[in-house]
């Protein structure tokens, strides 16, 4: 069917299935005569699309649903997070009140602040947030988003309480970084649901990697290399700058501030998911440093190795 008939079906404007479209949510077969031809099951999922997003479920949300294996476990991710976030409103709802129902008394105030330090620390939600309260101008923004993934255990013991405390220190003293806008802005639209994706992607990519041999093992180097190439197209290095810029930025920060002296030993006792994350990673480096002379960053961005 065309267009017109779609826009009656799903209630949707031409121009929001151009969209989707572009956006890579939609895969429409064109007929012989150039014009799009939709299916039903084009109309399904153009329905399901236009259901999400009046659910206020981000682009980017969507299109992991719609390709995943089993929705039903993103959904009732996305679930939990609006619960968790209804909570979170709920909470600080409360805490305004009791501050106006004191009149902002001062001794009342900094109970309110010892009380949600404790509650979060408890929770898990305390080093996520406290990165970019602390540090809220560069260094703490990029290293909350970053490592928001493995950031949710509490700090339950006297050698976690201790790793933080080192941790605030060194940012403390050390030079600040300026995060670009355009690189807030990815950080900021990146939801907890993307972050988990991704982050398993990357500990699927780590294990078959590790444990690849034969031809599957000659297929990831074939890989490896041909995204070496990508990385050097041209027409790419306009889009990618700002990114590679402020790369070289981050790279030369933790090569002269001792952040992989204080900064990763201490996220490896706060975070067992980071330790395991991480010692994978470095035996997975050490084994294509010596094969094809490159390894994986943190973000598993390919780079050359240095000798």
């Amino acid at each position: 069917m065309l267009i017109k008939e779609v826009c009656s079906l799903t209630g949707l404007t031409k121009k929001a299935i151009s969209y989707y479209e572009k956006q890579g949510l939609i895969r429409v077969r064109k007929g012989n005569n150039g014009y799009r031809e939709y299916s039903k099951e084009d109309i399904a999922l153009l329905n399901e699309i236009s259901l999400y997003r009046k659910l206020d479920i981000a682009i980017k949300d969507i299109k992991i649903i719609i390709n995943s294996k089993d929705k039903k476990s993103i959904i009732n991710n996305i679930i939990k997070e609006k619960q968790d976030k209804e909570i979170q409103i709920k909470k600080e709802k409360v805490y305004l009140e009791k501050v106006l129902n004191n009149n902002f008394n001062e001794i009342f105030i900094r109970e309110m602040n010892k009380e949600i330090i404790e509650i979060e620390k408890n929770n898990g939600e305390f080093i996520k947030k406290e990165l970019i309260r602390a540090f809220p101008n560069g260094i703490g923004i990029y290293l909350s988003y970053h490592f928001a993934p493995y950031l949710n255990e509490p700090i339950d013991t006297q050698e976690k309480y201790q790793a933080w405390m080192e941790i605030v220190e060194f940012l403390d003293n050390v030079p600040d970084i300026k995060v670009p806008r355009i690189i807030q802005a990815v950080y900021e639209n990146t939801t907890e649901e993307m972050a988990k994706h991704m982050n398993e992607n990357m500990r699927n990519e780590i294990n078959n990697m590790l444990n690849a041999e034969g031809v599957e093992l000659e297929r990831y180097k074939k890989k490896l290399l041909d995204n070496i190439e990508k990385q050097n197209d041209k027409s790419l290095v306009k889009l990618i700058n700002p990114f590679n810029k402020f790369k070289k930025q981050i790279n030369d920060f933790f090569d002269s501030s001792g952040y992989y002296d204080v900064f990763i030993p201490n996220m490896k006792i706060l975070s067992s998911e980071y330790k395991d994350y991480h010692d994978k990673l470095t035996t997975l480096n050490d084994k294509l440093s010596k094969e094809l002379g490159i390894k994986y960053d943190e973000n598993m961005r390919i780079i050359i190795s240095k000798k």
